[in-house]
């Protein structure tokens, strides 16, 4: 009888010790803060990262919920490469990355991530989705030289075919992204100048005039004094 007494005494002390559902009324009503976070993690657990994210939001602000976000960013991004679904590998470790510039681990994704998601965009032609992943991987702190001179021949595919407003604007974006990955890039900064200068002279042929205006302002804040900027902003105000 001893034996069976203590084997139930056993059950039952593991029991308690295991099951979270006993306790949890009593553990809410003594603190809502610690159940908020029980609840959170088991929703983690089970892979539920959009309601877990939803119930971490009750405690923002907290260390406790930008150590969720983070967390839950990071898993989601590894789950994105794991599968090889590198556009989103890339945004989800650009975030991460974003939240902690330092952490090697959002570093080292985005720069596998973002390499593999621009090798496929050049396979593809999609010059300006190359351009935006080679950037992506500059910003992992990976080798400067080999993006800089990846960027820049994309960025030239991109400018090629820019025959109408809407793919100078993406010609516009190669090139910016070219600038800001090397600022001494003169060729980053002359199609900057060519893009704004262009896009501007679609639009006033179209008599849109707010449009042309705003590229040829933005045209003399890269290029102080340009002459073409300036006497295209003249001729629109005497429109």
């Amino acid at each position: 009888m001893s034996l069976d007494l203590t084997s139930f005494a056993g059950k039952k002390l593991r029991a308690l010790g295991t099951s979270r559902i006993w306790l949890s009324p009593l553990a809410a009503r003594l603190s809502p803060r610690r159940a908020t976070m029980a609840g959170a993690r088991r929703l983690e657990e089970e892979g539920r990262f959009d309601e877990a994210m939803g119930v971490w939001q009750k405690l923002e602000g907290s260390r406790h919920f930008r150590a969720a976000r983070f967390r839950i960013m990071l898993t989601r991004a590894r789950a994105a490469q794991h599968i090889r679904d590198w556009p989103e590998a890339v945004k989800l470790f650009d975030a991460v990355l974003a939240m902690d510039p330092h952490d090697m681990r959002a570093k080292r994704g985005l720069e596998v991530s973002a390499l593999h998601a621009a090798r496929d965009a050049q396979a593809d032609g999609r010059w300006l989705e190359a351009c935006r992943m080679w950037a992506a991987y500059g910003r992992s702190g990976a080798d400067k030289r080999k993006c800089v001179r990846n960027l820049c021949d994309c960025a030239r595919f991109v400018a090629q075919s820019a025959d109408d407003a809407e793919k100078m604007a993406e010609a516009l974006e190669g090139w910016t992204l070219l600038g800001e990955a090397d600022p001494k890039s003169v060729e980053a900064q002359q199609g900057i100048q060519w893009s704004h200068l262009s896009i501007a002279r679609f639009a006033e042929r179209k008599s849109d005039t707010v449009t042309a205006r705003k590229h040829l302002e933005a045209l003399l804040e890269v290029s102080p004094g340009d002459q073409r900027a300036l006497d295209g902003l003249k001729r629109l105000s005497g429109a």
